[in-house]
């Protein structure tokens, strides 16, 4: 898995570059073997006027299933870098749980077709 941070213009240290990526490790780690990539992008949107004005997009490439983007904007990039990372794994989690969903009642289906030898119907024959 690759986890690649970007923060366009806006000043970070080295510290706050290598907490984002540690944070952005910490919240895949349970998906690592799902997941191809993550970039986590982080601009100045208004430059030295202040305000709500850095600029979040992280995006989550993942094996066989669409793209999770999380975008947010704050003032304050600590809390922003938390805030994201937060609805990244409650969406990655809420992703995954539905995919096993869908391939359990497949299973479950084809397995009941194969026992009974017959296909299911889901109304009473008449005869």
């Amino acid at each position: 898995m690759i986890v690649s941070t970007h923060f366009g213009d806006l000043q970070t240290s080295q510290a706050a570059k290598d907490e984002a990526a540690d944070l952005m490790r910490q919240v895949t780690t349970r998906f690592r073997s799902r997941i191809r990539e993550v970039t986590f992008n982080v601009r100045n949107v208004n430059g030295p006027k202040g305000g709500v004005d850095k600029h979040c997009r992280c995006v989550v490439y993942l094996k066989g299933m669409p793209a999770v983007i999380i975008e947010d904007a704050d003032d304050n990039y600590r809390t922003l870098l938390h805030r994201v990372a937060d609805r990244l794994s409650y969406t990655l989690s809420k992703r995954m749980d539905r995919t096993k969903k869908l391939v359990r009642s497949r299973r479950a289906r084809q397995k009941s077709i194969r026992l009974s030898g017959q296909p299911v119907f889901d109304h009473a024959m008449t005869v």
